[in-house]
């Protein structure tokens, strides 16, 4: 009989019989029920030998892994140049591409961990194996690969404190009234201070998803699909001065961004960045966090709250001198 456990409200279900006797089959579930439920369903089908033909399986190496995500699943993603760029890191780093994936173990993608840790943020690496999951994920799920769920296992570094990086009138003029500012980047930059949206958010809006003063997101980071936020007078017309769809790509983006910092000796401000100080302006002027979370899209309402935390001494200040 299998056995299940209760990680993070969810329900992981393991099997270890037959071929998955060594490794073990895992699989994770909403509810206890649906786990026991699967458990029953796939021992009745090894005792059956209905899973013969799995052992059998053509396992890809973990380079050929990545070459197929990146061929059949992200290159229909939003994130598709995100994956190229984090596959491209991975594989510099880790230890051996060629192994097959049913070899893999948890101790090889500790071992990256930590050679990526020594000269990178916690942030920085979650970013990069989000990637790296989802692809198993998928490799487990839909492609039915037996493979047990080994980056679960991979202890994740504590998250560093939240940038709060704000724009000083002096970069804020430099940015986007210098003379080496490219036009279309100049309104790109405008719209989102603006609107506070996500990069992969404006670069696909059409014309057709404007109407008046509402904006159309077909699908946002966080999976909400077909989502109307409301725009405001300024970005209503930097939008009118917009060509859509924008045609520069993301990494054309973080190039001209960087030069851009270098020319005007502006130290440690990511594009990124544009996007907190969009966000910190509505709470600065009365928005609420509520209108905010719908503006700005998270699903995670305190990360908002600590955006808030950080803005709320310096009023509470103003307000001490009656």
């Amino acid at each position: 009989m299998g056995d299940i456990k209760k990680r993070n409200n969810k329900f992981q279900a393991r099997i270890r019989k037959g071929p998955f006797k060594n490794n073990g089959l895992t699989k994770t579930f909403i509810s206890r029920v649906e786990a026991k439920k699967w458990i029953r369903d796939v021992e009745s089908k090894l005792d059956k030998s209905d899973f013969i033909i799995k052992q059998n399986v053509n396992y890809p190496s973990l380079k050929g892994l990545m070459s197929q995500y990146l061929s059949k699943v992200s290159k229909h993603k939003a994130s598709y140049e995100t994956d190229i760029a984090n596959f491209k890191t991975f594989s510099l780093m880790f230890e051996d591409l060629n192994i097959p994936i049913n070899k893999l173990n948890a101790r090889m993608f500790a071992r990256f961990r930590d050679r990526y840790m020594q000269e990178h943020k916690a942030s920085t690496y979650q970013r990069l194996m989000s990637s790296v999951k989802h692809m198993w994920k998928v490799a487990r799920t839909e492609w039915e690969y037996p493979l047990e769920n080994i980056l679960e296992r991979v202890r994740t570094p504590k998250r560093d404190n939240p940038r709060d990086r704000r724009l000083s009138i002096e970069e804020y003029n430099k940015i986007l009234y210098g003379n080496h500012t490219h036009y279309e980047f100049r309104n790109l930059i405008l719209l989102v201070l603006a609107t506070g949206l996500r990069l992969g958010e404006i670069s696909g809006i059409q014309r057709k998803h404007i109407d008046g003063n509402t904006l159309l997101i077909p699908k946002r980071k966080n999976g909400d699909t077909n989502v109307k936020v409301p725009l405001s007078d300024k970005a209503i017309q930097v939008l009118k001065n917009m060509e859509l769809p924008i045609k520069l790509k993301k990494r054309g983006i973080q190039i001209k961004w960087q030069r851009l910092m270098k020319r005007y000796e502006i130290e440690d401000l990511h594009f990124h960045d544009l996007r907190h100080e969009a966000i910190s302006k509505y709470l600065e002027n009365g928005v609420s966090i509520q209108d905010v979370q719908v503006l700005s899209g998270h699903r995670d309402i305190r990360i908002l709250m600590r955006v808030y935390a950080n803005l709320r001494p310096k009023e509470v200040a103003s307000k001490l001198n009656y």
